[in-house]
């Protein structure tokens, strides 16, 4: 019969063994879950410009508010002279007028215009200042003009000049101290556009309103 003896004192352990070889690929593991939305980013650069789209134009926009003007341009170039225009057609046009006092007037100088007051015929187009008395040639051609002015009574003498420019055409003269005494004259006159006629007196004109003693008339007889 065999005898059991006391268990032996554990001895000192090994060394740790050598690296095995890596093992075999394991099988896929599951999906796992969605994580949370993380912060937003900050902004990248601009990218480059991409390609022309193919889409339709846009509607346009409202006009905008006007700009400043801008300085003034340096000047251009002097055109080419034009042609020459059409003359005005005057072979229709009427010219007439008749002018009056209704007062006195007294010149002492035969230089002196006789001004009028009043006018009782004056067709458009017919040019006549009445501060100095003169009719102005708008329209060339033969004219007829005719002048009646009344001597105041206690006057020595007058003397009354239609001129032309300053030259006279035809003269009145009255040397009657005694009386009123009407005179009058006309003259066919020739003018050209610019031409100025009227009358020149010396002496005391007698007048009232609305007898119109003394008057100046004139019309166009035919045109050039």
């Amino acid at each position: 019969m065999c005898c059991q003896g006391s268990a032996a004192i554990p001895g000192i352990p090994g060394l740790p063994g050598s690296l095995g070889q890596p093992g075999s690929k394991g099988e896929p593991g599951q999906k796992g879950d969605i994580g949370q939305i993380g912060p937003i980013g900050e902004r990248g650069a601009a990218g480059p410009q991409g390609d022309e789209g193919i889409g339709q134009p846009g509607k346009i926009g409202p006009r905008g508010v006007p700009g400043v003007v801008g300085p003034t341009g340096e000047s251009g170039v002097k055109g080419q002279k034009g042609e020459p225009g059409e003359a005005p057609d005057d072979s229709n046009q009427r010219v007439a007028f008749t002018v009056v006092r209704t007062s006195d007037f007294t010149s002492t100088s035969q230089d002196t215009r006789l001004p009028f007051q009043a006018t009782k015929t004056l067709l458009p187009g017919t040019s006549f200042d009445l501060e100095t008395g003169t009719f102005t040639c708008g329209v060339p051609g033969t004219y007829v003009f005719m002048f009646s002015v009344c001597k105041y009574h206690s006057s020595s003498e007058m003397y009354v000049y239609l001129q032309k420019n300053g030259v006279v055409v035809v003269s009145g003269l009255s040397t009657d101290s005694s009386h009123y005494e009407q005179m009058s004259g006309s003259a066919v006159v020739v003018l050209q556009r610019g031409d100025t006629m009227y009358l020149t007196m010396d002496g005391r004109a007698f007048s009232s309103n609305p007898w119109h003693y003394t008057s100046f008339s004139g019309f166009l007889l035919y045109p050039e």
